[in-house]
């Protein structure tokens, strides 16, 4: 282990030697060229780990055990710092007492139960998963650690359980030393997932682990997961013209009822009959009056269908014309570390319309779109209305309420006269505008009068 006299500047060029995790180099009174100095402290290191890193220790003996204790980053304390501090500690060890006392249960923590995969698990679900979305911790769970998942096991639509045909990461490596995790166990475990998507999902949410652990320092290794690609997947864009956007629009403002059959100068089966397809009517036409609702409030506002499911109707200010919609981006209003738990967007009259609307279907619900078994519920799903909704004239089969999000960014990009860096902020990109051009179907019509004014120019 190399001893020299340290120095601020020294500090900063310090490497680790190839081939090697870690490099030790030690406070000595003479220095790199071989002049020797006062003010050195015996004890005082400086670790570098092949990945750049730099730490100040302090390696001490006390009742025949040795120890080492992480002082700093000298991104944040000096050399001078670190010898007083140092000099400060050995005071306490010559007056027999313990420097690190008080943190004698977090390091016996440290050094036993966090450095197990299962422990490090848990500890990065206590001090930042547990605060995410209910969405992602469910996600984590599912790949990551299964004793963490507190829904319910998932069940179809038939009521029988989901069979899994994998182990989660933390059970299948729940014992085993982090850093003795290595790129090909990463491997095995990824090989059990067919699916692409899975096997992407996976792996971010692993190499989110490790990547903590490292900033956290934990362990001093490379992430594992970084030699493991993710897959590639081709997905099928759907395509949209002028003229179907236009149909569907017609279709959600506008909506086709079905005809309700009189049944006043009926009797006998003939009755009956009538005031069944009476009521099978009025349902279709209920559920489909509902579902134009969602669809409107989707398109004008250009909001995910998970923001609409937990949207209630103290959210919507109709005089104002805002919706007090629910920061699920954690989009940050100023340079404060705190971030708003809604933020307010305006909407138009015609969806204020529907919100009354909603209001006049549920009075007494604080949902927008509550169940109907429990209106103290969200509504999980549209399914039935929806397939009639395609059934209609110029609607695509591959049509999804999903797609209205898309529809509406991509004509406002179309050289609406909105800036994009706004159409960007109102629909929760943070901003980023290349997450709002993923949105964008690229339409072809809006283009045609550049193709003809071209031909204009030509003279043809």
């Amino acid at each position: 282990m190399p001893k020299l006299y340290l120095t601020d500047s020294l500090v900063l060029t310090l490497n680790c030697q190839a081939g090697r995790r870690q490099e030790f180099y030690w406070d000595h009174p003479v220095g790199a060229d071989g002049r020797t100095r006062n003010g050195s402290v015996s004890g005082l290191g400086l670790r570098v780990t092949n990945l750049g890193r730099r730490a100040f220790i302090h390696d001490y003996r006390l009742n025949g055990e040795r120890y080492r204790k992480i002082l700093g980053s000298p991104a944040n304390l000096s050399v001078a710092s670190a010898r007083l501090l140092v000099g400060e500690r050995l005071q306490q060890l010559d007056a027999g007492k313990n420097p690190d006392a008080d943190t004698e249960t977090d390091a016996e923590v440290d050094d036993t139960q966090l450095l197990a995969v299962r422990h490090v698990i848990d500890r990065y679900w206590e001090s930042y998963i547990h605060s995410l979305t209910e969405g992602y911790r469910d996600a984590f769970a599912l790949y990551v650690a299964e004793w963490l998942k507190r829904a319910p096991k998932r069940v179809s639509r038939r009521g029988r359980n989901i069979k899994r045909s994998y182990i989660d990461f933390g059970t299948m490596f729940a014992n085993r030393s982090l850093v003795s995790i290595k790129p090909l166990d990463i491997e095995r475990y990824q090989k059990q997932f067919l699916s692409s998507y899975s096997h992407n999902d996976a792996l971010k949410h692993v190499r989110a682990v490790f990547n903590w652990a490292i900033r956290m320092q934990l362990v001093d290794m490379r992430n594992p997961c970084d030699p493991i690609r993710l897959r590639k997947v081709v997905r099928k864009r759907r395509d949209y013209s002028t003229e179907q956007i236009r149909q569907i629009a017609a279709h959600i403002f506008y909506p086709l009822l079905e005809a309700v059959p009189e049944i006043e100068n009926l009797t006998g089966f003939q009755k009956r009959n009538a005031a069944l397809a009476k009521a099978a009517a009025q349902t279709a036409n209920d559920q489909m009056l509902e579902l134009c609702n969602l669809m409107g409030i989707l398109f004008l506002t250009m909001a995910r269908p998970s923001d609409l499911a937990t949207a209630k109707f103290e959210h919507f200010d109709l005089e104002k014309l805002v919706w007090h919609k629910h920061n699920t981006k954690g989009i940050k209003l100023s340079r404060a570390a705190y971030e708003y738990a809604y933020r307010t967007v305006p909407i138009h009259s015609r969806v204020a319309d529907m919100v009354r609307a909603q209001r006049s279907r549920w009075p007494e619900s604080e949902l927008l779109f509550p169940s109907h078994a429990d209106p103290a519920q969200p509504r999980d799903n549209f399914r039935r209305g929806l397939a009639r909704f395609k059934a209609l004239p110029d609607v695509p089969d591959y049509f999804q309420l999903y797609d209205l999000k898309r529809i509406a960014i991509s004509l406002m990009l179309a050289g609406q006269g909105v800036s994009h860096e706004a159409i960007s902020h109102y629909v929760d990109h943070k901003g980023n505008l290349e997450t709002t051009m993923i949105y964008d179907l690229g339409l072809v019509d809006p283009l045609r009068p550049v193709t003809e004014k071209l031909g204009d120019l030509l003279g043809v």
